[in-house]
């Protein structure tokens, strides 16, 4: 296979090369196109269209989100561009707490001709390309439209379709209201909702993976760094001189005939460099996998840039460093990031501000052992290096890594700075420079290899005095997002309004367990199951049997919040017997790991609560050991395999608190998965 592959890159070699060669002479890296708010609203026009992506070599053509502000005259159009603004690489909505987003959603896109769920029987109507957004990880209303507000809020069930593009048959698969050409959306963001970094995309079941791998993507912003970032008194002087970056990880496949294939496929290139290859500054070349029964890429390019550029140049020009905001918006791929300094042969160690949205709230009484539990393998913690200077606030400890594990969806702000052999911040010496780069990853034996790649230089400035050891003091928001009272209240008009069902609370001490595998009756796809366990782990009701593909007609949990619509906290253990990893995704709410000593005992229960990190988005390592659907052709049910003991999985149980009230889901963030049917229903109702 090497030779033949070896053999195949010469025919696009000379192409190969000069790409290299333009890469080389890469631009620094620009911010997003940026939207603020004003006098407490943000009104904007986003119309989802095809356009070419003119930061690529060939300027091949994706879908792409033109926004601007709402036109006076209320028109369905932007005015007309200056320049060329680059919409591929995203753009970010500036936001303040209790401000109101009005989007008016047009689409535009044309018919999507290589869905491959298109093709399903019920699924027709994919190929006509209808779109919706979902404001990921805002904790916010999923309400719809009413007799005095026709307009949606963070709601998942509603499609706009081109008209030009045909009027869809109306099937069980079409799961939501259909529009034609615009739809409304009018989200209010709650005064008390953290400050931080969160994202937009579209969410139509059977069409995520191609829409965000065309480029429909960008980001949302709340509040400022300042408001969680040098909360110690040293470090607060410094803060005006911490640089700040917004990187939008987006990564696109182009065919060797120009095209962008939005079907995204992993097996495109190589996962490591050959030794025959040129260096991976920012692109993987095409393989020809025909030998295999797969497609013939070679000549083509996997493009894997920041902010639509092709492996740009990071000038870290302030004194005190700076935060980066990263947010992969890949429709399935992992990055596995790292800083790494050629000179040193090593990565760097960083702080880690915030995740998915959320600032961190670590406890100087936490062990490593918790705070790596935690972290729920997105960063292995280590020891922050600190010698004199300014600290952590009291009580409080910080969480540095080397290494930020991000599967689609995730979100990780990160202080980064000039290190010295021993870890301390430093000032960098002549021609300093590290590479930030994705190292590859492996989902699992029966998962995707994610190539490695290098996606910028970074350049440090050797000119800067640097006189500070010491680390950014963080006033945590996870205590506010893990205990959502004031949050609830702020809703409380929304949630009273919200549809009503039969729902019976989670009796003290039960815990949800989700599984995720793959059905017996369709190893194509992907699905989920459910039951509930007691306090001893016994199965309660009727027991889970085989995981099933989404079913929009089924909710699968439903659930009232507590009196006079306060929050309700609930456990879930999610449990992956699949041979690769999944990424679990829940919208409305946050959630934090628990870790073995507040599951075993150990300590007092939910005595970590607001003391760590709260997600939106989770690794599920595979399980070891081969439960159901067995390569060598065993068709046996996951779920009884994995009771018989037949593989191990590595159960992560979480605490959620549910505070919004609304119908809507979770599933698997790996788009692929989510197309496939990893997905469920969930309708938070209010208390009677």
């Amino acid at each position: 296979m090497f030779h033949f592959r070896f053999l195949s890159r010469l025919s696009s070699l000379t192409a190969f090369f000069a790409l290299s060669a333009s890469v080389l002479c890469a631009a620094d890296l620009k911010e997003p196109i940026t939207l603020s708010s004003a006098n407490g609203v943000l009104d904007i026009l986003m119309i989802a269209k095809a356009g070419s992506i003119n930061t690529l070599p060939g300027a091949p053509t994706g879908w792409v989100f033109q926004i601007c502000r709402r036109p006076a005259d209320n028109s369905n159009t932007c005015p007309p561009d200056a320049g060329s603004p680059n919409y591929y690489g995203g753009t970010r909505l500036q936001l303040e707490q209790g401000d109101l987003l009005k989007v008016r959603l047009v689409n535009q896109l044309p018919l999507a001709l290589d869905s491959e769920h298109a093709a399903e029987p019920g699924h027709e109507f994919l190929r006509l390309n209808p779109v919706n957004i979902h404001t990921h990880g805002l904790i916010v209303s999923p309400h719809g439209p009413t007799a005095s507000d026709p307009t949606y809020g963070d709601n998942i069930f509603v499609l706009t379709f081109n008209s030009a593009n045909g009027k869809p048959e109306v099937t069980p698969h079409l799961h939501a209201d259909v529009r034609y050409d615009y739809t409304d959306y009018s989200i209010r963001i709650p005064a008390s909702h953290p400050s931080g970094l969160f994202w937009f995309h579209p969410h139509a079941h059977g069409l995520a993976l191609n829409q965000i791998s065309a480029g429909l993507a960008g980001i949302i912003t709340i509040g400022h760094p300042s408001d969680y970032v040098c909360k110690n008194f040293a470090c607060a002087a410094l803060l005006p001189s911490i640089g700040l970056r917004h990187i939008l990880l987006k990564d696109a496949q182009v065919l060797p005939n120009g095209q962008l294939q939005t079907q995204e496929d992993p097996d495109f290139s190589d996962p490591q460099r050959d030794p025959d290859e040129s260096p991976r500054l920012g692109h993987a070349a095409g393989v020809d996998t025909s030998d295999q029964g797969g497609p013939d890429y070679q000549g083509g390019q996997w493009f894997f840039t920041l902010n639509g550029q092709l492996y740009p140049t990071l000038p870290v020009t302030s004194p005190a460093g700076e935060i980066w905001r990263i947010t992969n918006t890949s429709g399935s791929a992992t990055y596995n990031l790292n800083l790494f300094s050629p000179a040193q042969n090593r990565n760097m160690i960083m702080q880690v501000v915030a995740s998915d949205g959320v600032s961190i709230s670590p406890s100087a009484d936490m062990t490593l052992g918790q705070m790596t539990q935690i972290g729920g393998s997105k960063f292995k913690p280590e020891a922050c290096p600190v010698t004199h200077g300014f600290a952590a606030i009291a009580g409080q400890a910080s969480l540095c890594t080397r290494n930020l594990l991000l599967m689609p969806s995730a979100r990780v702000e990160v202080w980064v700075s000039y290190r010295n052999s021993q870890d301390m911040v430093a000032s960098a010496p002549q021609n300093s420079y590290a590479v930030l780069r994705t190292t590859g990853f492996q989902t699992g034996p029966a998962g995707d290899s994610w190539p490695a790649v290098d996606l910028a230089r970074v350049n440090f400035n050797s000119s800067l005095q640097l006189n500070m050891q010491g680390l950014l003091g963080l006033a945590g928001e996870a205590n506010n997002v893990s205990s959502p009272a004031v949050l609830a209240n702020q809703l409380s008009a929304a949630n009273k309004a919200a549809e009503t069902a039969n729902c019976k609370a989670l009796p003290a001490g039960h815990m949800r367990r989700i599984f995720y595998a793959v059905p017996t009756t369709d190893l194509d796809a992907f699905g989920l199951a459910y039951e509930e366990i007691d306090e001893k782990g016994r199965v309660v009701g009727p027991p889970a049997t085989d995981v099933t593909a989404f079913n929009p007609m089924n909710d699968t949990i439903c659930l009232p919040l507590g009196p006079g619509n306060t929050p309700v906290y609930e456990r879930w253990q999610l449990i992956n017997v699949a041979q690769e990893d999944h990424n679990f995704h829940i919208h409305q709410t946050k959630f934090r790991v628990l870790t073995d000593d507040e599951l075993s005992g150990a300590i007092l229960p939910n005595s970590l609560r607001g003391r760590g990190v709260e997600f939106d988005n989770l690794p599920l390592p595979h399980a070891d050991g081969v439960c159901g659907n067995d390569p060598s052709g065993d068709l046996s049910n996951p779920i009884a395999d994995w009771r018989a003991g037949l593989c191990k999985a590595h159960a992560i149980t979480v605490e959620i608190p549910f505070a919004v009230a609304g119908k809507f889901v979770y599933h698997c963030h790996i788009l692929e998965h989510e197309d496939g049917g990893m997905m469920a229903v969930i309708q938070v109702v209010p208390a009677k």
